[in-house]
């Protein structure tokens, strides 16, 4: 970051919103009814910006800073001056020959009721040699230093004052904005410095005169402000568009100008840097433009904060030649160790020891400041790599330790800055989301299991204080929607995402974990148009086609799936897909045949099919009372992929009916050592599953149930089946706190709870525990349990089924008689 200093002559002879009110006359232009009249004639503008100096040293924003200020004052916010009306010279335009005719011009044109505006941005100076409080301006060919004889591409601040000045006694409003940095190396130094910017802030009579900074200070620029602007350039531009409206009456007063630019300026310069305004504070400067305003207010919230470095050109080595030899020692020390990245570590050198001993050493010197900005900015400069792809959807690479190191960076940044900076809050939350990512950086499903669930909370818990801090930092969110996933937490997952999406629209991978989000939540409408704008985005994928030709089964469109399904199957490079979602489609339809045909057929096709399918032809053989069968093909899954979930889970389930229970624990084992976080699985004939008998298997109520399509994440399967298989096992003692572990881990899967309460109260009333079971009984129902024929016929209910209470619940959640 560029200092600037003092200088922002802007003399902004601000005519601001001499607007379409204003030049009504000559631009044949109607104001609103509502409209502000902020002068009565006409707003001229010469404008000045230097970046790139013929011989001194370079600054980098300034004309940035003058073009920003035209175009400001041609949009509807600043007026919409006529282009004719300004003059804007920047770099190697901006000459005294050029300048001073555009003065010439104004000063013999502009008329009582007019307003102009006199805008500097470049370098400043003071000839010390002539003993007066001359300041100077800098313009393109100015010299280095030595300004003998005034004949120099120079503007003097006296010559500004002869021709200028008199322009307000003829009831012409004039503004000077004047934002001019001094150079080191130029021949006022420090001292120059200060009388440049007493010589400006000097009242000549009846001007508006809009200053960087104090006499005594130095004027900031860099790309933390607008992507390359000057501090206080940016914040005068955006307090003229509506920010500085305290009042929210539509008008800017000066007085508001000078309020809004001085807090927002120290609070950023670490009151380092503070704006000054002289004139008539009351009068009004600006009137406001909603839709201008609205558009900063939007882009201010959205803006992602950062702290960058200081450079403070020339000026820097004034104040180390006023250092001792010990001073001199320590602050190349510090300037070597912040070059080499040794920020905090090693302990016996580093550049934080070096800036604490400087300080202590030399508490008042104006070192300081830059000193702590450059380390702050220094500490962030890892995390700032990190995050830099998130913010554009893209990936980012880095490790769980070097999360760890940056985190300790960040806080030692906090160390530093105190809680009074403008930055702390931000770099608080962004310290917690790297101790989050310290934790759980890059965790897949493969890798978690639910072990580390105790993790995770505590990473969940980080992210959420986080969040909380820096509430528009997309990563955090898309990080928090990631982690409530392997917590089964899909409506905060789906917050989360809902509020990444808002904040990156364009992010596919936000975007389709929403979908299956809002499907799992049965938000079927929202999945589908997901769903649909991001197939229209990628047609190709088959992750997006496989989830909505799942959501169409789902939403009971059955139509529209076995288009899609016969849409995949006519392209050759997804046959293969194709058909295994047609096997699917026809096994949840209870089609056997056609199933099992289109099993066969995807095997045939591709290979690494083989073990899905043939788990899947034997769940079909299962459900069709053949467990021989069923058993042969459960093996030549494992036999092709020896971790196949299901298969396991399917076994265990088959070794549970037959009495198995040590065969059926270690196949439900299996399936907790092999299941992925998101793996799920669908089950028809709920009652082959879990041990359960029931009194009556006919009739048309029978045939619905068993038909009834059952989506349960694989992790969940494996524990219910557990404990069912534990409770019924005669060789095994039943504990309270067996049975309570059991449930633990099963309401872990909050997508679940409506059949977890079920299954509890299946097992209370299997240990003759009416009480409990009852009212476990009871929470089922109001989440929602609608199976009618399972409570009426589930033979683990019968110890509380006759009971008045069980009755009750039956006409009150029944009232018809019919299932839900």
């Amino acid at each position: 970051m560029v200092t600037r200093n003092l200088f922002y002559i802007t003399f902004l002879f601000f005519a601001i919103n001499g607007s379409v009110h204003a030049q009504r006359n000559i631009r044949s232009l109607t104001p609103d009814k509502d409209s502000v009249q902020v002068v009565n004639g006409n707003t001229y503008a010469i404008i000045t910006g230097i970046s790139m100096y013929k011989t001194v040293p370079p600054l980098e924003f300034a004309h940035r800073d003058a073009e920003a200020f035209k175009d400001f004052l041609m949009s509807p916010a600043g007026g919409r001056v006529p282009v004719t009306n300004i003059d804007l010279f920047t770099n190697e335009n901006a000459t005294r020959v050029n300048v001073g005719d555009a003065i010439s011009v104004v000063a013999r044109k502009a008329k009582s009721g007019d307003r102009v505006y006199f805008y500097f941005a470049g370098h400043g100076d003071m000839e010390d040699l002539t003993q007066i409080e001359n300041g100077l301006l800098l313009l393109y060919n100015s010299p280095n230093g030595n300004y003998f004889g005034m004949n120099d591409d120079v503007l003097e601040i006296i010559d500004l004052k002869r021709y200028l000045s008199p322009l307000a006694q003829k009831g012409i409003q004039m503004i000077f904005i004047v934002d001019a940095c001094h150079s080191g190396n130029l021949k006022g130094g420090v001292q120059g410095l200060e009388l440049t910017a007493n010589a400006l802030a000097t009242s000549w009579g009846k001007e508006y005169k809009i200053l960087s900074c104090q006499p005594n200070q130095l004027s900031l620029e860099g790309k933390e402000w607008g992507e390359g602007r000057g501090l206080f350039s940016l914040h005068l531009e955006e307090g003229l568009k509506g920010m500085a409206d305290k009042n929210n009456d539509g008008k800017i007063s000066f007085s508001e100008i000078q309020r809004y630019i001085t807090d927002s300026v120290a609070a950023q310069s670490e009151d380092t840097q503070i704006p000054v305004v002289t004139g008539d504070l009351g009068k009004i400067m600006a009137a406001v433009d909603s839709a201008t305003l609205a558009a900063i207010k939007k882009k201010k919230a959205e803006d992602y904060k950062k702290i960058n470095a200081a450079n403070t050109k020339g000026s820097e080595s004034k104040y180390i030649d006023s250092l001792d030899a010990a001073g001199k020692a320590i602050y190349n020390s510090y300037k070597e160790n912040l070059k080499q990245g040794r920020l905090i570590l090693p302990a016996d050198t580093n550049a934080l020891k070096d800036y604490r001993v400087f300080v202590k050493k030399y508490p008042d010197n104006a070192l300081q400041p830059l000193m702590r900005r450059n380390l702050a900015a220094a500490l962030n400069t890892k995390f700032d790599s990190i995050v830099a792809p998130l913010l554009k959807g893209e990936s980012s690479f880095t490790s769980r330790d070097n999360c760890a190191i940056v985190a300790a960076e960040l806080d030692s940044c906090l160390s530093l800055l105190g809680k009074q900076h403008y930055m702390f809050t931000a770099i608080k939350a962004r310290k917690l989301y790297m101790q989050a990512l310290s934790k759980t950086l890059g965790l897949t499903e493969n890798e978690y299991n639910y072990k580390l669930r105790p993790v995770v909370l505590e990473s969940v818990m980080l992210l959420e204080e986080s969040a909380g801090l820096e509430p528009n930092a997309a990563y955090t969110h898309a990080e928090l929607g990631s982690l409530y996933i392997f917590l089964y937490d899909y409506k905060r997952s789906n917050k989360a995402f809902e509020k990444y999406v808002s904040l990156r629209p364009n992010d596919f991978q936000a975007k389709y974990t929403l979908a299956r989000t809002y499907a799992r939540l049965k938000q079927f409408d929202k999945g589908e148009a997901l769903y649909i704008e991001l197939l229209q985005r990628f047609p190709e994928n088959i992750a997006i086609k496989y989830g909505l030709i799942e959501l169409y089964q789902d939403m009971d469109k059955r139509e529209a799936s076995l288009k899609m399904i016969d849409e995949m199957a006519a392209e050759e490079t997804n046959m293969a897909h194709g058909y295994f979602a047609k096997g699917v489609f026809y096994a949840k339809e209870n089609n056997t045949d056609s199933a099992i045909l289109y099993y066969n057929k995807t095997k045939e096709i591709d290979s690494s099919y083989k073990a899905v399918c043939d788990n899947n032809i034997g769940f079909i053989f299962f459900i069709n009372d053949l467990p021989d069968f069923a058993k042969l093909y459960f093996g030549y899954a494992l036999k092709a992929d020896s971790a196949n979930t299901h298969a396991h889970f399917n076994l265990g389930t088959i070794y549970h009916r037959e009495g198995d229970y040590d065969a059926a624990m270690e196949e439900f084992s299996s399936t907790l050592d092999y299941a992925t976080l998101e793996q799920e699985g669908f089950l028809t004939n709920l009652h082959l599953y879990f041990g359960k008998e029931l009194h009556q298997q006919s009739g048309p109520d029978f045939e619905v149930f068993k038909k009834k399509v059952f989506n349960f994440n694989m992790q969940y399967l494996a524990y219910t089946s557990s404990m069912y298989n534990y409770c019924r096992n005669p060789g095994v003692v039943l504990t309270n706190k067996s049975i309570s572990f059991f449930f633990d881990e099963m309401f872990v899967f909050k997508q679940h709870d409506v059949y977890t309460w079920y299954h509890y109260a299946s097992i209370l009333s299997f240990l003759k525990k009416k009480k409990e079971a009852l009212e476990a009984l009871e929470k089922a129902l109001s989440l929602g349990f609608g199976l009618q024929y399972l409570l009426l016929n589930d033979k683990d209910l019968d110890y509380i089924r006759n009971t008045q209470e069980f009755k009750a619940m039956m006409k009150k959640y029944f009232p018809s008689g019919k299932n839900k």
